[in-house]
Formats: C-alpha cells, structure tokens, sequence
C-alpha cells in the first residue's frame, strides 16, 4: 500500500511529501520547499516576513521600562565604563567651550578656537554611547549579560558596523537636506515673480517634513538589525518596520515623552533662582499706516536681540552649576541609552521573534 501510494505520487509529479497512514483515509502531509521561502533561512524562533504582526505599542513600552528597572543592575555594569567617559571629557573641555560661546560678542576668535574642542566632545559621546547601546541590545536580544564582567569599554564588529553606517545615514540627510535647500530656495526666490509658487512651496515643505519623519520611524530598528543580525541592517529595518512606522512613533513618544518632562523638571530645580526669566513676546499684531511695517521689523528685531540675551544668561547660569549637570548629564545619557536600547530591542524582537547569539 505505502509503495503503490509512492509511485502513485511520483508519478503525478508531487515531491517533498510524507505519507502518514493511520486508521482511517490516507493522508499526505506536504513540505515546504525551499524555493518557496521568502529570504534567507530564518534563525530560530524567527518570524518569515509574510507572518510578521505589527509592533505592540504598549507592550513594547512596558518592556522598555521594565529592563530599565528591572535589569539595572547589568546596564549599570556595562554601560557606566563608556557613559562615564563621555560625561568625564564633556566636563573638562565642555565648561571651558561654554565660556568661549559666552564671550563670544567680545571675542569671536577665542570661540573659533574651541570649536575643535566641541566637535572632540561630539565625537567622544558618540563613540561611547555606541558602546555602551551595542552592550544593552545585546542583552535585550540575546540574553547576552556577559557576567563577571565590571568593566565595558569594547570596539567590536557590530560597533564599527553601527558606527559606519550611522556616519553614512549621517551623510545622506545632509546631502538630501543640502538638495532640498536648493530646491526650495529656487522654488522661494520665483514665487516672488509667481506667488501660487509660494502656495505650492509651502505645502511641499509640510510634506518633505512629513516624509522624512516616516522614513526616519521606518529606519529606527538599524541598531537592533546591525546586533541582532551581523549586517549594516538599513535594507532589513526598511523591510520589517513595513506598516509598522506610527506604531514606533507611539513606542518613542510613550518611552521618552517621561524622561523629557522629568529632564526639564530637574533642570530647572538645578538653576532654581539663576534660571533667567523668559523673554517677552512682542506685539506683532499689524496697524496701520504707513509705518506698520516698519514697527512689525523693529519688534521682532528686538525679540530677537532678546532671545539671544536670555540664551546668554542661560549658559551662565548652566556654567555655575556645571558640575551638577555633568552629574545629571551621565545617569540621564544611561537611563536613555537603557531606554532606548530596550524600546528598539523589543521592537525588534516582537517583529522578527527571538534570536540566539
């Protein structure tokens, strides 16, 4: 019987099956070949993309939280060696680029000569903080806590290769920031000859914005797909977040939207009273008259005059407690990092399932 069912089989061209005989009708139970996957050969546990569900919002925000809080302990020990470098440098080099930006009206050249200096300090908080990113997903994806290990100051594969591709991700905003100007100043300087141009200018700048905050959303899970799946991962976040780029945005807002206020919150209980008064907005309400215009300029020249004295006063005051803040600044660059670490792991997880290292 089993041998009839066989050639019966092969014959009608049916390959890749098993026969199942039991008590009852015959049955054939076919296999899947492998030219009818999608992709590469998952990892274990892994979703194909035809299965993948859309990102849990609030699941993935608890989660965050939760390794936050409940993992502590391991984000402390892996990540407080490179956040406290960065903290270190931007508290030796950043009070000294504060007072050069602050003489800056009387001594332009002096803050010329730091800017050296600031971009160091970008270049130091941006190696450490991918040191201390690539640790934390590691743990989120993997399990990953490298026990035993107190001290974390590593520059692997998967740093040089979230380093590269954020540097050309880097490049092309700009390029396309730098292509879009031009466009658009062009399209700005004709609508003074053409003013529907400026109608359409308008409108196209509201959409540029849009896009870019969409396909910003659909490139956040970079970081997770370069740790979790040894590629420069632009190609593969752009496929896995399909559908999946408001629920992100709820993700990102519901994670941070707490820490921001509770940033602001602090920030101003430092200063306390060198906080400096906010600037008064002026009346811009339109008169009449010939000289209308002419008041709507000087008033808001002179807002501006006052934005620029207040963002002064707030560097002074920032310079007197500068020490607080660089404190302030290296336990709220590791709650970011462990927050953003475990919204994008998760993310990612609940996309493509769990991975083994």
């Amino acid at each position: 019987m089993l041998a009839r069912e066989r050639q019966a089989r092969a014959a009608k061209g049916l390959q890749g099956g098993v026969f199942v005989p039991w008590k009852g009708p015959d049955l054939w139970v076919s296999l899947a070949r492998k030219s009818t996957l999608r992709g590469p050969m998952r990892a274990q546990g892994e979703r194909t993309e035809g299965s993948m569900s859309r990102i849990p919002v609030l699941g993935t925000v608890s989660r965050a939280y939760g390794f936050l809080l409940g993992e502590f302990g391991t984000i402390l020990r892996l990540a407080w060696a490179p956040l406290l470098v960065g903290a270190a440098v931007s508290y030796f080099y950043g009070g000294a680029a504060i007072d050069a930006a602050i003489d800056a009206h009387a001594n332009p050249s002096a803050a010329a000569a730091y800017e050296p200096v600031q971009l160091l300090i970008g270049i130091v908080a941006f190696l450490t903080g991918i040191i201390a990113e690539v640790a934390l997903l590691r743990v989120v994806i993997f399990g990953d806590r490298m026990p035993g290990l107190f001290v974390y100051l590593w520059l692997g594969g998967g740093e040089f290769r979230l380093i590269i591709v954020t540097i050309l991700l880097g490049i092309a905003i700009i390029a396309g920031a730098i292509a879009a100007g031009l466009v658009f100043g062009i399209l700005a300087a004709l609508s003074t000859a053409i003013p529907v141009i400026g109608v359409a200018v308008a409108f196209g700048l509201i959409v540029l914005v849009c896009v870019a905050i969409w396909a910003g959303l659909r490139l956040t899970l970079v970081a997770p797909v370069v740790v979790g799946e040894h590629s420069l991962g632009v190609e593969r976040s752009w496929a896995i977040t399909h559908g999946n780029a408001l629920h992100m945005l709820g993700v990102l807002l519901l994670t941070f939207a707490p820490l921001f206020i509770l940033s602001i919150v602090a920030f101003f209980a430092v200063l306390g009273g060198a906080a400096p008064a906010l600037p008064h907005f002026p009346d811009l309400t339109p008169g009449a008259g010939a000289d209308a215009a002419a008041s709507s300029k000087a008033a808001a020249e002179a807002f501006a005059k006052d934005i620029e004295r207040w963002q002064f006063d707030l560097l002074r005051a920032m310079r007197g407690h500068w020490l607080t803040f660089s404190v302030l600044n290296f336990f709220g660059n590791l709650i970011s990092t462990a927050l953003w670490a475990g919204a994008l792991g998760n993310a990612y997880v609940a996309l493509v399932g769990e991975r083994k290292s």
